[in-house]
């Protein structure tokens, strides 16, 4: 039985765009809490963490947290050579070895910005769903259960408009899903398809928005589904007026994540969050 006050082991997959960008800050965000006393980190693009910009508005740029010393035994990195399209070291089990003794995953694999923004992922091929579903196959080799996983709003599997998020803005994306951007939300669908056959204790974060230079605050609003209300997650879950706002940074994002990762609040399920109702996208 995993622990629900730690020490806790993290594994974070992330690859590139906007959805995966909330992986790198996911790192950061376990290393600053300090519970958290070993993170894996798995991805093909280890040397992302070297870029001074993460494409965020976190003040003062990035370094790449593997090079301080004072992480050095928190921290693992696992380099993916060959996409995920076939098996780490040619087994399953193999994978499964990093993920022993997590207390859970957090994974951004997905993408949801048009192709030129990343033409790599239109050479090499989308990862979310064929990414995740070799992750779904580790985690059960290696008895971990919980699973936090980036994915989209206007998807139709979080329910419709109204239901999601009744912003002007779901609209928007829900066209984009079904023109330019086909691809990616059949690549984000059978994702999380992936985890809903799986017997998986699985959160499915849904941002509303990731802006490239929003500031973080240290705080996160989730949309209570069917209502424009939300909910202040740090002021002990108090109800308020308004939809989530429309733009949030990616660092508040993984934190939320890193948060129900640890100790999850939220089971078999997915949840929509965003920042303070009333900030403009």
């Amino acid at each position: 039985m995993t622990s629900t006050s730690g020490p806790f082991k993290l594994v974070v997959l992330y690859g590139i765009g906007g959805l995966s960008d909330v992986g790198r800050h996911a790192i950061l965000a376990a290393l600053e809490n300090e519970s958290v006393n070993k993170v894996t980190v798995i991805t093909e693009y280890p040397e992302k963490l070297n870029e001074a910009d993460w494409d965020c508005g976190c003040i003062g740029g990035h370094t790449n947290p593997f090079d301080d010393p004072a992480h050095a035994t928190r921290l693992h990195m696992i380099k993916i050579d060959d996409a995920w399209v076939r098996d780490v070291g040619g087994s399953s089990g193999t994978l499964a070895a990093h993920f022993e003794g997590a207390s859970g995953v957090i994974s951004c694999l997905g993408h949801r910005q048009p192709g030129w923004k990343c033409p790599e992922l239109i050479r090499r091929g989308l990862i979310s769903h064929v990414g995740n579903a070799r992750a779904i196959e580790a985690m059960q080799i290696a008895n971990v259960n919980r699973a936090v996983v980036v994915t989209s709003i206007a998807l139709n599997n979080g329910g419709a408009k109204d239901a999601e998020w009744p912003h002007w803005a779901w609209s928007i994306m829900s066209c984009l899903f079904r023109t330019f951007q086909r691809e990616s939300a059949m690549d984000l669908r059978r994702m999380e398809a992936s985890y809903v056959d799986s017997s998986l204790d699985y959160l499915f974060v849904r941002p509303v928005g990731i802006s490239e230079d929003r500031v973080p605050v240290g705080r996160y609003y989730l949309q209570i589904p069917g209502e424009k209300k939300s909910i202040d997650v740090a002021a002990d879950g108090e109800i308020i007026d308004g939809i989530v706002g429309g733009n949030m940074a990616k660092m508040d994002v993984a934190r939320f994540m890193v948060d129900e990762a640890i100790r999850p609040t939220f089971h078999r399920t997915s949840r929509v969050v965003g920042s303070r109702p009333g900030s403009p996208m």
